[in-house]
């Protein structure tokens, strides 16, 4: 039985869903200009941390830092996810099981396809076939075409995965509280497997078994967050904010500890939320509310245009206001789209 009491409320989720959608976005277009810091993303290799400390000099620590840790946001994403999705499944215990999951899933899927519409709309060349075998959910099952199309769109597959492994591990970690342990040490003796047989070609990190972590803990959090009433206390969040950070940036220097890099950023996160005081922004609550379609959307919405434009220049400002307005365009289109989302919904209401 879920508790009433709330480790995250409604308006908590929107704001670190805003401040997730944020660093992504921003890591998804300063990746590609000038400094190009890469990251320890898919793929463990300390040299990149070591361009990044090189990198990382005024003005272009904006960009340094946006290309180097904003794809952490992704993890804080897929933690809501489950975090939400557990609530979710308690507010509707009457409706069976599959249904549950399916209704979910197909609202995910349904934004992929809108995505994917306006790609077809707003590229002029595009390659159909690549289209198709995106929206087939199977690119990251290779890494050779984990990216085709349009980057982001890779988590597409990655969270109707999880989704379709949600009622085995809500079960799961509802049967025993400790089970959450063997979980965790699951995944831990699968990455070392894979660190050492399967080299850096297999992606581990582009599907849902190398992010089940993040997941289940979301999961645990909401079943039961009424026996977890120290995740408020100021000093836990302080030592735990230190021990995250100190492990993410280990994980930049060894593979063994970067297996342990994307719990630590969603760790670090949360923490770092509790200790400001877990205030409240109405910009990034909004943000918030137009997150599924900014995500949709940013990977392919004339990024490529401001991108080229930035790499053409020889200003860090210039690259912060082509980033500046690029976001911009992006408010529009994804708020056009919650709007037209929420009169379709009150229309089916209404009927």
């Amino acid at each position: 039985m879920i508790s009433k009491y709330c480790y995250l409320t409604p308006v908590q989720t929107l704001f670190l869903k805003g401040f997730a959608i944020l660093c992504i976005m921003s890591h998804n277009f300063f990746h590609w200009v000038p400094p190009v810091t890469y990251e320890n993303e898919m793929h463990f290799y300390p040299m990149y941390f070591s361009r990044f400390l090189q990198d990382f000099t005024w003005p272009d620590a904006i960009n340094c830092l946006f290309s180097f840790w904003g794809f952490y946001g992704v993890y804080l994403f897929i933690f809501l996810s489950g975090y939400g999705l557990t609530k979710s499944f308690a507010n509707h215990h009457t409706e069976r099981n599959i249904r549950f999951i399916g209704r979910h899933i197909a609202k995910i899927y349904l934004l992929f396809l809108c995505s994917a519409a306006l790609y077809l709309f707003i590229v002029p060349k595009v390659n159909y076939r690549a289209v198709l075998h995106v929206l087939s959910l199977t690119t990251n099952l290779s890494p050779e075409t984990l990216f085709l199309v349009c980057g982001p769109w890779w988590f597409f597959s990655l969270i109707i995965q999880l989704y379709l492994l949600f009622l085995f591990l809500y079960k799961f970690i509802q049967k025993d509280i400790s089970n959450i342990v063997l979980i965790c040490f699951s995944y831990l003796l699968i990455a070392l497997y894979w660190m050492k047989y399967c080299g850096t070609g297999i992606g581990l990190y582009s599907n849902a078994i190398g992010h089940i972590p993040e997941f289940s803990l979301g999961i645990f959090v909401a079943i039961y967050e009424k026996r977890l009433t120290f995740l408020e206390n100021k000093t836990f969040n302080a030592i735990v904010f230190l021990l995250s950070l100190i492990v993410l940036i280990i994980a930049q220097l060894s593979q063994y500890v970067f297996i342990f890099s994307f719990t630590a950023s969603v760790a670090l996160f949360l923490c770092g939320y509790r200790l400001i005081g877990q205030t409240t922004s109405h910009f990034l609550i909004f943000t918030g509310k137009l997150s599924p379609y900014l995500f949709g959307f940013n990977g392919f919405l004339y990024r490529g245009y401001f991108v080229k434009s930035a790499r053409l220049g020889d200003s860090a400002v210039w690259d912060i206001l082509y980033w500046l307005i690029w976001l911009g365009i992006n408010y529009v289109f994804a708020y056009t789209a919650y709007k037209l989302c929420c009169f379709i919904h009150n229309l089916r209401r209404s009927s």
